[in-house]
Order: C-alpha cells, then sequence, then structure tokens
C-alpha cells in the first residue's frame, strides 16, 4: 500500500505526542495574587528584567513549555489601590493581581478584582476550551491578614481578629471560639482556613469546571511564616515576651499556630479535590520547605536574607521594599562581597514576601511536572 500524504502526517504527529514535541493546550489562564500577577501594575512581584516580557514568573515558565503566546495582564491599575479590565487587553488571560485575597474584607471587595474568586468569576465568562490550562494560586494574603489580626489581640482585645473570623464563620462559631478562651480562638483560625478553601473550591467548580474547564492546577499555600516578613514579625514577637528563652518559645507557639491554619486550608483543599481527574493540586507548600531545608540542591544559597535592598520601615519599625525599582542591572551593580554574575538567583526571596526568577524557576518546574504527569501537557 502507497503511504500517503495524510497517513505521514497523522503518524508523525503521533510520534511527536508521545515525545513531548507537540503540545494540544490552546490557552494557559490564571487567577491568583501577586505570586501569579503578569504586569497589572507594570511589574511583576520578583526581580525586574530589561522589561515586562523578560521578567519572567512561574506562570510564564508554563505558557512557554505550552508552546501559547506569551501571557499577558488582563487587568490593570486605575489608582494607587484599584485595579480594572484594560481596554486594549482583551484579549489576555492572566487575571491574576497582587494584594488579591480569597477572601476580600467586606462584601464589595469579593466584586472587584482583587478577590480571587471575582477573577474566576471573570474568567468563566469567557467559557473554556477542553485544551484549556488554567492556573490557580491563593489563601497565602488571607494567612498573612489572619496572622496579623491575631497578633492584634493584645492591643484591641481580639476584635480586629474576630471581625475576620466572622467574615466566613457562622455567629455561633465565633461566640464558641471567644468562649475557649486563647486556644479557642487559635483552633477558629483553622475552622477560617478551612472555610476559605470551601469558598475557593465552590467558585472553581462553578466558574471553571462547570463552563468547560478540563485541565486546571492548583496551586496550595506555602508557609508564610517562613518569609523574610514574618521572620521580623517572629522576631519583634520574641523581643516584645522579653527575649531569650521565653520570647523564643512566644514566637515559637504563633509559628505553630500560624502553619496550622495554613495546614487546615491545604488539607481542605486537598480532601475536597480527591479524586477529581479535572484539577491536579501541586503541593507549594512542601516544595518551599524543601528549598529552604536543601537549598543547594536547588541551586539556591540564601535563604533568610531579601536581594532586593530595603528602601524604608514602616509604622512596625519593620523594613519595606520597593519591588518595581529592584533591577537585574541595579543588583548586578551593586553585588555583596565575592558574589558572581546572577548572584540575586542564588537567593530565595527577592524582596520579603516574593521569590527570585530561579524560585519562580523552580515553580514553574513543579507545575509542569504535574501537567505532564496528567497529560496535559
Amino acid at each position: 500500500m502507497r503511504w500517503s500524504y495524510r497517513v505521514g502526517v497523522i503518524a508523525l504527529a503521533a510520534v511527536l505526542a508521545s515525545c513531548g514535541g507537540g503540545s494540544d493546550v490552546t490557552a494557559v489562564k490564571v487567577a491568583g495574587d501577586s505570586l501569579a500577577d503578569g504586569g497589572t501594575f507594570g511589574f511583576k512581584f520578583t526581580v525586574q528584567g530589561a522589561n515586562l516580557a523578560s521578567t519572567r514568573i512561574w506562570v510564564d515558565h508554563v505558557a512557554e513549555a505550552a508552546d501559547v503566546d506569551p501571557l499577558c495582564a488582563r487587568y490593570t491599575a486605575t489608582g494607587p489601590s484599584t485595579v480594572a479590565p484594560n481596554p486594549s487587553a482583551a484579549n489576555c488571560t492572566n487575571y491574576a493581581v497582587g494584594g488579591a485575597r480569597i477572601n476580600v474584607v467586606g462584601t464589595a471587595g469579593d466584586s472587584t478584582p482583587f478577590s480571587v474568586l471575582q477573577q474566576l468569576r471573570d474568567l468563566g465568562t469567557r467559557g473554556y476550551s477542553p485544551s484549556d490550562i488554567l492556573l490557580v494560586d491563593g489563601g497565602g494574603n488571607d494567612a498573612a491578614d489572619l496572622i496579623g489580626a491575631y497578633l492584634q489581640a493584645s492591643a484591641d482585645a481580639g476584635a480586629a481578629y474576630t471581625a475576620l473570623l466572622s467574615e466566613l464563620l457562622s455567629p455561633t462559631q465565633v461566640a464558641q471560639a471567644a468562649a475557649g478562651g486563647a486556644a479557642g480562638l487559635a483552633q477558629a483560625g483553622g475552622a477560617y482556613m478551612a472555610a476559605l478553601a470551601d469558598r475557593l473550591v465552590d467558585t472553581l467548580q462553578a466558574e471553571a469546571l462547570a463552563k468547560g474547564a478540563r485541565r486546571v492546577v492548583v496551586v496550595n499555600a506555602p508557609d508564610v511564616t517562613r518569609t523574610p516578613r514574618f521572620q521580623a514579625v517572629l522576631a519583634g514577637v520574641a523581643q516584645a515576651s522579653g527575649g531569650g528563652d521565653a520570647g523564643a518559645a512566644a514566637a515559637a507557639q504563633i509559628a505553630a499556630t500560624a502553619q496550622n491554619w495554613v495546614g487546615a486550608f491545604n488539607a481542605r483543599l486537598a480532601q475536597r479535590l480527591a479524586g477529581e481527574s479535572r484539577v491536579a493540586v501541586v503541593d507549594f507548600y512542601s516544595a518551599l520547605n524543601q528549598w529552604l531545608a536543601s537549598p543547594a540542591a536547588y541551586g539556591l544559597s540564601n535563604t533568610t536574607t531579601p536581594a532586593c535592598p530595603a528602601t524604608g520601615v514602616d509604622a512596625q519599625g519593620l523594613p519595606t521594599y520597593s519591588i518595581q525599582t529592584c533591577t537585574e542591572a541595579a543588583l548586578s551593580a551593586n553585588p555583596p562581597a565575592g558574589a558572581g554574575a546572577g548572584w540575586w538567583n542564588t537567593y530565595v526571596f527577592s524582596d520579603n514576601f516574593h521569590g527570585t526568577p530561579r524560585t519562580n524557576q523552580l515553580m514553574g518546574n513543579i507545575v509542569k511536572d504535574a501537567l505532564r504527569a496528567r497529560g496535559w501537557l
């Protein structure tokens, strides 16, 4: 039988697919917070490259592997703390916004792009092709909010913390937590974070899975207490508690409580999405802890100091950073003693809360591995 052109093309396509040489992905869509923001504010939350396109975060690595057009931000800043859809970016598919939460305090906030849930709703209006990839992250800023409110309890008698709990828990649950004293209030934080995961999964089911999404990756929340921001906060807790062993114990107790809260969020995500063939949960929590525990195995060396210089201090006396001005060129011009070219890529953190280009690459790798394990990439 003669080997026809049509048969040859089909055979070649099969070979390429089996070898990973082709991709049927139609689009990579993104909902999330600063870790995934593609330039809503004109920069990305890492060390800045020569321009926005060359500044690569983990979602960019996934898009490149999927062989789709480079991602661009759907929203744009309209003020210091406001964002809106960019009329000239109607075809852009990265809906993530720096500072986004799953639960924006106050019901009006949950209808803005600063809500990961609203991002999913906005994406849902576009619908999904079965070969689209949807990347979702969130929960880190929510955990930070909860920790911050909890730490205010000595100053406001727990008003901020119980108000935040009331956003997602019933009045009965909050009253029972308050009646349980410090232990009851700490335990309620875990219930709040589990309810937060439920809100994310419920919205994902209604706005993505029910609208055709078939290849969804949800990145769980990292241990925010391991970031330089919260290490500085915990150092302040230790000092305020008298320093020494007593101060260290107080800081360790706060860290353990916060870790339990993040663990409750991640456990509920895993439970709700277990067995869902259309969703892969990526364990960013464990990955970050691995990078911090064995940095050399990942081409890292500095696990505690931000690569970017501090540019000021906040009201608590903690360092602040202007990540938008932290460029590769500036860091190249001011290296630490003995540092080589691209030295910042041996650091885990760019500022006090976000990763360097290297840790974004590592994060992209674990997401790509999850996609390939499902045969989606």
